[in-house]
């Protein structure tokens, strides 16, 4: 069975996506955000709650990482200015993919995957998500509801029994800029991210990683 690291939060969409993974065959590692202090464990808990109930579907055990992304915006409080700050998502969501990327290489998976739907939020729009993806090269990024609709989403996630698990977290992210970019490109936005040390980023946020267990639900 071929592994992905699957990006999986508390929202509706990435449950669904990693339910649709392990419906076609793979086996998701997940990997979820701990975003202490700009949110509580909420977040963090209602993330492996997704996992238990998609690992339900598999009928064994999947393997779950949490990573410490609290960190990643202190980065960005230190080193950037307040217009630059619209980029935070799109620098967490690097970051996020970074993680991922060395998680793939340390589980030999073949590709990360995301629940990212295009034009569902800011950091979602076609600039955004190839300004993104830029930050892992050439590695695969599977995206299995990028065009679906909405309303598809809800139905499955109730079908499968993770929207109301979904809808029970209701914390929004303190970093969230007022004003997010919706179209960034990497020639404004790189000389930008150069102003944090992302390789010792990386290397803190990795070597916090928590490493959980997740059992099918009963």
């Amino acid at each position: 069975m071929e592994k992905v690291v699957h990006l999986l939060s508390a929202g509706i969409d990435s449950p669904v996506a990693g339910y649709l993974l392990v419906k076609s065959g793979f086996e998701p590692i997940f990997l979820t955000g701990n975003a202490v202090p700009f949110s509580t464990d909420i977040t963090r808990n209602t993330a492996i709650a997704h996992a238990r109930k998609i690992a339900s579907h598999t009928g064994h055990p999947l393997k779950m990482l949490v990573a410490p992304t609290g960190p990643i915006y202190k980065a960005v409080q230190a080193a950037w200015n307040e217009s630059e700050r619209k980029y935070t998502c799109i620098f967490c969501k690097r970051m996020l993919y970074r993680v991922a990327r060395e998680v793939a290489t340390r589980e030999h998976a073949q590709a990360i995957s995301t629940g990212e739907i295009i034009g569902e939020q800011a950091s979602q729009t076609i600039d955004n998500l190839a300004l993104i993806q830029q930050a892992v090269g050439s590695l695969l990024v599977v995206r299995p509801l990028l065009t679906w609709d909405k309303v598809d989403v809800i139905k499955l996630a109730r079908e499968i029994g993770t929207l109301d698990i979904s809808n029970s977290a209701k914390e929004p992210c303190k970093a969230v800029p007022r004003y997010p970019i919706t179209h960034g490109k990497i020639e404004t936005y790189a000389p930008i991210e150069a102003k944090v040390d992302v390789p010792g980023l990386l290397d803190a946020i990795m070597a916090g990683l928590q490493s959980i267990d997740i059992a099918p639900e009963k």
